[in-house]
Parts: C-alpha cells; sequence; structure tokens
C-alpha cells in the first residue's frame, strides 16, 4: 500500500498587536515575521530567492488561500515542506539548510511523484488543502502560538524577572513612556512573570513545530478505522490520513535572550533595507479561529486530536 506523508513548518500565523512593541518595531504588526526573516535570510545568503509562502494564507481558515499557500510551498519548499513517499524523500530539502532543493529539479521531483502515485499536482494541492481544512489541527496549533500574547518585546523583560539579574535591555532604552511600560513588567510577581515566559515559550515551541500529514488510499469502507478521510474528485477516489505535530522539543529558558536579539535583528534590517515602503501589508489576514484547545509541546511528536 502506498503512503504519502507530507511535512509542512507553518511557522507564526497570526500578526503580533502588543502593546509592548516599540513604535519602532510597529511593522511586526503588518508584516509577518517569516516574510521579514525571508529579506534577512537572502540577504545573508542563507537562501537563494525569497519565499512566496505567506503563513497567514495557511491559517485563513479559507480553503481557496490555503491552495494559494501550499501552491508556494511547490514553487520554493526551503525547508517549510517536504513529501516522502513510503518513507523515502520525494520532495524538498533534507532539512539543516533553507534551500535545499534546486529550482531545475522541482519538475523531476514532480514526475517521479506521478509515476508512484498516480496523481497530479493539482491533486497533491487539493489532497494537503482539504484534509489541512478538515482535521482542524491548524486551529489547535493557532490558539497554542497565540499564548504569546505579550511578544518577546515584554517577556525578555520578565526573564531578567525570574532570574533576578539587572534588565539589560531598559538600560538601553531612553523612551520614557516605553521606560514606564517595562518598569510595570518588573514589578510583576514572580509568579505572573513566569506564566507569561511560559506560555511565550510554549507559542515558540509551537511556530517551530512541524505538522505532518499522512495519507494512504482507502481500500475499503470501513467504520472502524483509526483514519480520517477525504475524497478526491479528480481521481474518484478516497483518501485516509492522519495528521501529527512533530519537533515539539521543550524551548529552554535561556534561550529568551537569543529570541530578543534575533527579533530585534530580523526588525532591524527589514525597516532599514527599505522594504517597509515596497511591500503592500495586510493586517486583516490570518486573524484565524479561536480554539480552547491547544497544543502541548513535549519531546516527542504526538498526534492531533
Amino acid at each position: 500500500m502506498l503512503f504519502t506523508c507530507f511535512t509542512i513548518q507553518a511557522k507564526c500565523g497570526f500578526l503580533p498587536s502588543s502593546e509592548y512593541i516599540s513604535k519602532e518595531n510597529a511593522i511586526k504588526k503588518q508584516v509577518t515575521r517569516y516574510k521579514m526573516h525571508q529579506h534577512l535570510k537572502f540577504h545573508q545568503g542563507q537562501i537563494s530567492k525569497t519565499s512566496e509562502y505567506d503563513p497567514l494564507d495557511l491559517f485563513s481558515g479559507s480553503k481557496e488561500r490555503i491552495r494559494t499557500a501550499i501552491k508556494s510551498f511547490f514553487s520554493t519548499p526551503q525547508n517549510n515542506f517536504r513529501i516522502f513517499v513510503n518513507g523515502s524523500l520525494g520532495f524538498g530539502g533534507m532539512g539543516g539548510g533553507a534551500d535545499k532543493i534546486l529550482a531545475n529539479e522541482t519538475e523531476k521531483c514532480l514526475e517521479d511523484l506521478r509515476k508512484v502515485s498516480g496523481l497530479q499536482l493539482s491533486d497533491f494541492i487539493e489532497l494537503l488543502s482539504e484534509a489541512i481544512s478538515k482535521s482542524g489541527a491548524l486551529d489547535k496549533l493557532l490558539a497554542t502560538q497565540k499564548l504569546d500574547d505579550h511578544d518577546i518585546e515584554a517577556a525578555i523583560h520578565l526573564y531578567y524577572n525570574i532570574i533576578s539579574q539587572p534588565c539589560l535591555v531598559c538600560k538601553n532604552i531612553t523612551d520614557a513612556e516605553l521606560l514606564h511600560k517595562y518598569s510595570v513588567l518588573h514589578s510583576l510577581p514572580l509568579d505572573k512573570s513566569c506564566k507569561i515566559v511560559r506560555d511565550f515559550l510554549i507559542s515558540a515551541t509551537a511556530k517551530d513545530c512541524s505538522l505532518m500529514m499522512c495519507f494512504r488510499p482507502r481500500e475499503c469502507e470501513r467504520t472502524d478505522s483509526e483514519y480520517d478521510s477525504v475524497f478526491l474528485q479528480s481521481v474518484n477516489r478516497a483518501y485516509d490520513y492522519k495528521a501529527y505535530f512533530v519537533d515539539l522539543d521543550v524551548k529552554p529558558l535561556d534561550k529568551m535572550t537569543h529570541y530578543f536579539k534575533l527579533d530585534q535583528k530580523i526588525v532591524n534590517f527589514y525597516t532599514k533595507s527599505g522594504e517597509v515602503g515596497r511591500v503592500p501589508c495586510d493586517s486583516q489576514k490570518g486573524v484565524g479561529t479561536s480554539d480552547d484547545t491547544t497544543v502541548q509541546p513535549q519531546h516527542r511528536g504526538a498526534p492531533s486530536t
């Protein structure tokens, strides 16, 4: 039996709105972190072209926009998208870098996938988009990501509360309004500081993890199957599928300063490189849905519910 598995590193699916984001970094409320980071990676030579993928499309809940996101994965997979057929990599990079598949290899990979699966590119896009919509997995992921409702620009101050050291961020701030906001954070009790930082780190896991969706052709109608199913009209066939979250490693507390420095580096480069004036922003995209169920980080992948 043919098993086809897709892995998607979806990244952050919402735009932050925290009051603790400085005026200089207000672009974070309009442009996705993923898009800004792409420009920095391109400048650093980590990737040969910026990705067309927009996380807000994938998390939108709109089938049309989900299809748009999946199409972009096929054109610029980087290390965010892979397809495995019976355990062997059929499309995408092996990891360890952001740009491991060459453009001229894409068509050959897709042709090989067509030969073993009998599915066209449009079939793969439809199959995956239907399963993503039906599973509700991304709703759970988005709810977990949104545990970070303060942003790293606030959480970093609470980190210094927890480790009982003078805040190295405050000493470089001259804006009186910001200093007042951050002084309020530094006056929070330890349990409150711990909760906000813990939620930030859980959110960081959810922003970094991957969604794995595994498919197999349905051989016969079964009512006791542990798989859900979708019907692909183009080939007149049903496919069983299961959705899992993988790479759910708990983020350590001592990475907080790294997160803050990287955040500032990404935003500073994006604003200073002149991209802000050229890129259309849509702060209404990717609002997503709210779900009381969240994805809990752990040391191994776990199936979604």
